[in-house]
């Protein structure tokens, strides 16, 4: 049986090490059907000559550079122009899973497969944990489409940004929403929501893309 890939998308300040640390639950219980692959940011978070959202900050002496998503403007693009890319080169990678900021570059590659025929038919899920809390501009969001790509969506009831997350929910069409008790974080799930998520990672591999 052919072993499929998801990349993960780390958060704001996160690296593919500490995303590998919050997945370890997840990757254990689908580790019969997928294999993560754990990507750093490119960009140093301490750079930037855009204003950042009020509630971002740059921690000071931490003695280790910290990383985000979005160039100097916090312009995206290019991380997206790079994760389609290695979508397209790879055949075996199949999802994209984002955590926090992560969630950000799900979202924006769901829209671009919407005329990316070529993505389109690579991409069988998503996964977004915790939403980026980012707040898109009003004539960005009035011209985004609903998503298409079957997704699952946790919301955690601790987050200061759940209600954001059930907000970011609603660009995808029928998402698998999953409620925990969690804080901003790749939660820990109950072993009826594992269980849950098995079968929908194991169905979206199973449908045909058109």
């Amino acid at each position: 049986m052919q072993q499929y890939k998801c990349l993960a998308l780390p958060g704001w300040l996160n690296d593919a090490d500490i995303m590998k640390s919050l997945m370890a639950q997840l990757e254990k219980a689908l580790a019969s059907v997928i294999k993560f692959e754990y990507l750093d940011p490119p960009y140093d978070v301490s750079k930037s000559i855009s204003q950042l959202p009020s509630h971002i900050q740059v921690p000071q002496g931490v003695g280790k550079t910290l990383y985000r998503w979005g160039d100097i403007h916090l312009d995206h693009s290019q991380d997206i122009a790079n994760l389609r890319a290695k979508i397209i080169n790879d055949p075996t990678i199949v999802g994209v899973v984002g955590f926090s900021q992560g969630t950000l570059l799900v979202t924006e590659l769901g829209q671009l497969a919407h005329t990316d025929q070529e993505l389109r038919k690579r991409l069988k899920f998503f996964m977004a944990f915790s939403c980026h809390g980012i707040k898109a501009k009003k004539e960005i969001f009035s011209q985004k489409r609903l998503i298409t790509i079957p997704t699952i969506q946790s919301v955690g009831t601790r987050d200061p940004l759940q209600m954001e997350s059930l907000i970011q929910s609603s660009e995808f069409l029928n998402p698998l929403i999953i409620q925990t008790d969690s804080t901003h974080r790749v939660p820990i799930f109950s072993f009826e929501q594992l269980k849950k998520i098995q079968k929908f990672v194991q169905s979206a591999l199973e449908q045909p893309k058109l």
